[in-house]
């Protein structure tokens, strides 16, 4: 095993807001400068009990109903401040502000009681160098008896500079969506994602990033108008699947597009293929893309 360069362990799950400080105002650089690269840091959680009161605003805000297992992307709140404490630390030689979630995955190796009592396993090491940008892995583990449960790669993008070669053209590929198969039946689903949900959502998952919160903060960050989370639409376009993503393991897979802006109207599009459900949320209108993505049966 790779020894770490950075081990922290939390016997409980530390609080979100004392590593804001650092996220917020701790002066890095946007990029990895040349010749680095990010060293293995890890964190545990040692004890994670499930709060219902929490579990049941998690569902309503994402629109999953009431039950007694655990929504199929609820791990990753409970992970994110061993996340934020990953991504805050001088180690991690990146600003946390600006970094872009590009793609995330998760397997779900069986249904999770909401009665269980977890543990959590994060890391990160290395970077990777592509047209867009920097790509960072945070890896999260669920654990339950010292076994893996539940598992997630998050994937981040540091963005280069504009203009840099091929950075244009690697942005309009990053676009493009999977198309139904010829004769494939393609359900529709369509929600409001209203003006509140950036707050409601980084309240409920500990993710306070400002251009969520309103559109003034948000255009502080060169939003025309506050931006739905990535993991929000992804949790919501999973709660329109939910019935058969909780009997049995299953890997889901996810690349984001555009920025969601709020209010918006959209439209979930889903169909059947080759053993996996594929599905794209788009505004309203069917043009602008903003998730693109499969679940598949293990």
């Amino acid at each position: 095993m790779v020894r770490a360069a950075v081990s922290l362990r939390f016997a409980r799950p530390p609080s979100v807001l004392r590593f804001y400080p650092s996220a917020v105002f701790a002066r890095r650089a946007p990029n990895v400068p040349e010749g680095q690269t990010v060293p293995r840091l890890e964190g545990e959680i040692e004890t994670v009990v499930i709060s219902r009161r929490h579990l049941d605003r998690y569902r309503e805000v994402c629109g999953f109903p009431r039950g007694d297992l655990l929504p199929i992307a609820y791990p990753h709140v409970l992970a994110m401040p061993l996340h934020l404490a990953l991504m805050t630390h001088p180690a991690f030689l990146v600003r946390l502000m600006g970094l872009v979630h590009v793609a995330n995955e998760i397997e779900w190796h069986r249904p999770l009681s909401a009665d269980g009592i977890y543990a959590i396993a994060c890391w990160v090491e290395g970077h990777r160098d592509t047209d867009r940008g920097q790509e960072f892995d945070l890896f999260t583990e669920l654990r339950e008896s010292g076994a893996a449960v539940w598992a997630e790669r998050c994937t981040l993008l540091a963005r280069r500079r504009r203009g840099a070669a091929g950075a244009a053209r690697a942005a309009r590929a990053s676009l493009r969506v999977p198309r139904p198969p010829g004769g494939a039946a393609v359900s529709e689903q369509g929600f409001h994602a209203p003006r509140s949900i950036g707050r409601r959502y980084g309240t409920v998952s500990g993710d306070l990033n400002p251009i969520h919160g309103s559109d003034f903060s948000a255009r502080r960050f060169g939003f025309e108008r506050a931006v739905a989370h990535g993991m929000w639409s992804m949790a919501r376009s999973l709660a329109c699947l939910e019935p058969e993503l909780t009997r049995d393991p299953c890997r889901v897979q996810v690349d984001f597009k555009l920025p969601l802006f709020l209010p918006s109207e959209v439209r979930l599009e889903h169909w059947r293929e080759e053993g996996r459900r594929s599905f794209v949320l788009r505004q309203g209108d069917g043009h602008r893309p903003h998730l693109a993505g499969s679940a598949t049966l293990l």
